[in-house]
């Protein structure tokens, strides 16, 4: 046998208890969160009031930083193109609806009415990883509800864009403030959402909203401890 060369079995016992140490939570592609969904009583959204409405809520107890945001919604009635919204945490700001529809062709967005929170697989979400911009959910397939709502999974609409902007200026925006802002922040702490009705028409209501996230969390004191130690006994046997 060569010099340095660890035997075989000490490389099976090693890797019994990385196996170990991994399903404890060592491994860095596990991955722990949450679904946080919080009851806003019906608010009422001003029609034409850009002082809007705005919930906050603190969460608390989850280990290493965020992979992943996803956003549920649940609002009836008024107009979708009426409707910005915005969800901060920490230093990050995400626009997940600017005047939805509004376009060179569409100054005022879409009249649909409102965002619904069904049961999943149709309940309202944005997710950076869907197939379909929310700001032009009518270009491609769309399912709306019932009550009127639009339902399914969809991109954040991202625009960093004053509303009261050009319509034409919505055709060519920048999408930089998708849900990935929030991407290594740690996940504790205030979350804010602003949603506010920013032309006349008609009044919407917030009835639910929700936050789905997933965190890489850090490897236990134990299962570190674990590989430590096993480190020291090959070291020893070698010797």
């Amino acid at each position: 046998m060569n010099v340095g060369q660890v035997p075989n079995t000490h490389v099976f016992m090693m890797s019994r208890v990385l196996t170990l140490a991994f399903a404890l939570g060592l491994g860095a592609s596990a991955q722990a969160g949450g679904l946080f969904l919080f009851d806003t009583g019906n608010a009422t959204i001003r029609d034409y009031d850009a002082n809007g409405y705005q919930d906050s809520r603190t969460l608390s107890g989850m280990a290493g930083p965020i992979a992943d945001v996803n956003v549920t919604l649940s609002i009836s009635g008024g107009f979708n193109g009426d409707l910005y919204a915005w969800l901060s945490h920490g230093t990050a700001l995400s626009i997940l609806l600017n005047r939805v529809g509004r376009s060179s062709t569409n100054g005022v967005g879409y009249g649909d009415a409102g965002f619904g929170m069904d049961a999943q697989p149709s309940r309202f979400t944005l997710d950076d990883q869907a197939g379909q911009d929310v700001h032009f959910y009518r270009a491609g397939g769309y399912t709306l509800n019932a009550s009127g709502q639009l339902t399914g999974v969809w991109q954040p609409d991202g625009r960093a864009l004053d509303p009261e902007s050009p319509a034409s200026s919505f055709d060519t925006a920048s999408r930089s403030n998708g849900l990935g802002v929030f991407d290594g922040l740690d996940p504790n702490g205030e979350w804010i959402l602003f949603v506010a009705d920013v032309s006349q028409g008609s009044i919407s209501t917030l009835t639910e909203w929700g936050l789905e996230i997933t965190v890489v969390p850090e490897p236990s004191a134990f299962s570190l401890a674990i590989v430590g130690a096993a480190a020291v006994m090959i070291s020893r046997r070698r010797r």
